[in-house]
This record gives C-alpha cells, sequence and structure tokens, in this order.
C-alpha cells in the first residue's frame, strides 16, 4: 500500500468519527514528517490539534481552513502554519481536485538545527510569542520543494544526512516568505468569537493556575453558563476536556526534559500525582514511562501516518 492510499484510509477513518475538537498525536519521529496527499476532503473535517507544529501546503485545488479561530480560503501557493497545540482543520475542498502536503515537525528539531543568526522557529512566531499563520507563496516554489522531499532516503551513506538538508533548505525558503510580511492571507470570516479566543489562549498561558470554570468566568466577567455553552460550541470541548487536554500536551514537553512524571505533574496543574498518571494514559494510550522509552527510541523521518 502506498503513503497516499494510506494516508486516503487514515482521513476516511477520521471523517467517519464524530464531529468534535480531538487531539491527534501521530507523530512518532522526534524530527519531522512528511506527507504527500490527493484524497477527497470531506466537509466538516475534525477540527484537532496536537504537541508539534503542523505546516499545510496547497499543490493544486481549492479549500477552506480553519486556524485559531477563523477561516481561510486556500489555493495553489498557500501555507498554513500552525503552531502546536492550536485547533485547526481543513473544513472543505472546494475544487474537484484538492492536492496538498503536510509536514509534522517537532519545535525542539528546529531549534537545534538552528542558528544566532537563522531561527527557523521564527515562521511560528510573532514578537517573540507563539503564533499561527497563513501565507501566500509560489505554487511552483512548493511544487520544487515537495518533489524533491517525496524522494525517500535509502540505506545508502549520507543519504539520510542529504534528505534533512533538503528538509532544513525548504525551512528557510518558509521563513523567508514569512519574513517578508506581505504574503499574510486575510482571513475571510472569525466563526470563532473573541472571547473563546482569548480564552483558549489565557488556559495556555495559566495552566498552572486555578482555571476552574468559576475561575474564568471571573476573569473574563462572563457568565459562566454562557461561558460552557459558547465554549463547547466553538470548540466541540467543553472547558474542563479542554483545559486536561492543554496540560496533558504540556506534560508530555515537560517529560521530554525532566524524565519523571513525579517531577513534572504539578507543574502542569495537577494536585494529584496518580489523577496525572490516570489522565496520561486514558488520553495518549500509554503510561508515561512507555511514552519516555518511545520517545527514546524514536525514529528520524516517517512517511505513513500514525494512530
Amino acid at each position: 500500500m502506498t503513503s497516499i492510499q494510506q494516508t486516503q484510509q487514515l482521513h476516511q477513518v477520521r471523517e467517519d468519527r464524530p464531529q468534535r475538537a480531538v487531539i491527534v498525536n501521530e507523530m512518532i519521529s522526534d524530527r519531522f514528517e512528511i506527507y504527500h496527499v490527493d484524497s477527497q476532503v470531506i466537509e466538516h473535517a475534525q477540527l484537532h490539534y496536537h504537541d508539534f507544529h503542523e505546516i499545510n501546503l496547497v499543490l493544486q485545488g481549492t479549500g477552506l481552513f480553519h486556524l485559531g479561530g477563523s477561516e481561510y480560503t486556500t489555493e495553489a501557493g498557500t501555507v498554513t502554519f500552525a503552531h502546536s497545540n492550536d485547533l485547526h482543520n481543513i473544513v472543505r475542498q472546494s475544487s474537484q481536485y484538492y492536492e496538498r502536503a503536510y509536514i509534522y515537525v517537532r519545535e525542539q528539531f528546529l531549534k537545534s538545527r538552528s542558528t544566532p543568526h537563522t531561527n527557523l522557529n521564527a515562521c511560528f512566531e510573532s514578537n517573540g510569542k507563539p503564533t499561527s499563520r497563513v501565507i501566500k507563496m509560489d505554487p511552483a516554489d512548493l511544487r520544487r520543494h515537495i518533489d524533491l522531499l517525496d524522494q525517500e532516503p535509502d540505506d545508502s551513506y549520507g543519504s539520510d544526512l542529504e534528505y534533512e538538508r533538503k528538509f532544513l533548505d525548504f525551512m528557510v525558503d518558509l521563513n523567508r516568505a514569512v519574513a517578508d510580511g506581505g504574503t499574510d492571507v486575510v482571513p475571510h470570516s472569525k466563526p470563532m468569537s473573541a472571547l473563546i479566543t482569548n480564552v483558549m489562549e489565557y488556559i495556555s498561558e495559566h495552566l498552572n493556575d486555578d482555571l476552574s470554570l468559576d475561575a474564568i468566568a471571573d476573569r473574563f466577567f462572563i457568565n459562566k453558563y454562557y461561558l460552557s455553552r459558547q465554549f463547547k460550541k466553538s470548540t466541540g470541548l467543553n472547558l474542563h476536556e479542554f483545559i486536561v487536554k492543554k496540560r496533558l500536551l504540556k506534560s508530555k514537553e515537560l517529560l521530554r526534559s525532566y524524565g519523571s512524571a513525579q517531577n513534572i505533574y504539578k507543574q502542569c496543574g495537577f494536585s494529584s500525582y496518580t489523577h496525572f498518571l490516570r489522565c496520561f494514559k486514558q488520553e495518549f494510550h500509554m503510561t508515561t514511562k512507555e511514552f519516555l522509552r518511545e520517545s527514546d527510541n524514536a525514529g528520524v523521518v516517517h512517511f505513513a501516518p500514525h494512530e
């Protein structure tokens, strides 16, 4: 089965699931993964988020993309940078054929390949803060890079390093396009209210604080029942689910740094160690120890998505 067939099959499975915001954790590599697909997008594909960056590139056709509370019309040359943990999805395609490529990449990997003069994470930042964005590039340039990255490395000496160099060359070009400043794509609508967007940003920046419904409602001077209803309507998750998922995503980042669940669970906002372990196992279908072992043995590059 080819990578495209595997991706089509995986997308069909996802499209059959109930439509609600979900966390997608199929990235195995600790570096980057690249997929080139032309499978059909079913309308209202799932809103999702994950603990790694995603770059979505449209090579041919048109569609509608939801990112950070806004919707963008996409066409050949559109590049979407979804910062880790930001809600996003392809809402629908509006042309018969919709060819695209998407890249999963770890923030730490980009940091490890950056220099004092070249910050490869700059495309996911704005004024020093994490951000997601949509830009327009020359479709021919995107096609050229993807054609090079479609040539998977073999077992020959140096092949893996040559492939990484091609990927890093692409990241340099993407960051240059972002730095150009005149390429930003303006959203055509904002289906998510400013209130919900601000609440989501506040939660992300205060994971170790009191994030009870009462506390958040007081912080935004709003009725807690109205807030709860609007949050569920906008994201598909109730507020408590969203907070727990964001805290668990943070825990994976800290686990990679500290290597011990006991050292990090309070930093993620969990008051109980046993509750944290139970939530982690329920969310990621593995224990913290299993996660650390898998991270240590992560592959370099993958070409077929993982569940």
